[in-house]
């Protein structure tokens, strides 16, 4: 005697897909204590930075940060579409994410990365030690003749030696092009060509889904 199977169709449903069916929804308040260590606390913020209060309002937060220079405009809109902001101020975006937070927050992660592979341990990166590395870097493309204006290229994956590259250039006023480590060889050659850089940072190879790959 025959025997029919009916064969089960298999389909695949994207993300997307699901959440277009997905109608639930749950709302989480966090508790006092994470209020209470907030940045914005304040229930009026949307109120202070309406369009009404624009571009003044900026100033609360350009006051957080520390300037070699005070700005004298906070937005300038007289050559438009070129607008400038904080006319007339100098600041270093590298001194402003490690060199003013030593004194109190030197021996605490400034960077904490976890690796892929699990048998790797975590690695905490203090700011005394992100700081030490971003002179050390610095110091490298310093001596490669790199001044400020010059553009660098970077095509690494998401590793410490990212972020402190960046903080390098930042520190030296060097402008960085960040392409996606996935990209090929031949689309980082043509943003370098296209952004005249001098410098290729890159690495040998990194851990992606499971498998080494050779950069």
């Amino acid at each position: 005697m025959a025997k029919t199977v009916e064969k089960q169709e298999l389909t695949e449903v994207t993300e997307a897909q699901i959440a277009v069916h997905w109608k639930e929804e749950e709302y989480y308040q966090p508790s006092e204590q994470f209020i209470a260590q907030a940045n914005m606390r304040d229930k009026q913020i949307l109120e202070k930075f309406s369009l009404a209060n624009f571009p003044d309002c900026f100033k609360q937060y350009a006051d957080m940060l520390t300037w070699f220079e005070p700005y004298r405009t906070v937005l300038d809109t007289s050559d438009a579409p070129f607008w400038k902001w904080f006319v007339g101020g100098k600041i270093n975006a590298s001194y402003n994410c490690v060199d003013r937070h030593l004194a109190q927050y030197g021996k605490k992660a400034a960077f904490i990365f976890v690796p892929e592979p699990e048998r790797e341990a975590d690695v905490a990166l203090t700011y005394q030690e992100l700081h030490a590395g971003v002179n050390e870097v610095a110091a490298l493309l310093r001596a490669l003749g790199l001044n400020t204006g010059d553009r660098v290229t970077l095509h690494m994956p998401m590793v410490p030696e990212l972020p402190i590259t960046m903080l390098a250039c930042a520190r030296l006023g060097v402008i960085h092009s960040q392409v996606f480590g996935g990209f090929s060889g031949q689309a980082c050659g043509s943003r370098i060509q296209d952004s005249s850089s001098r410098v290729l940072i890159t690495m040998d190879g990194y851990w992606r889904n499971g498998t080494l790959i050779d950069h």
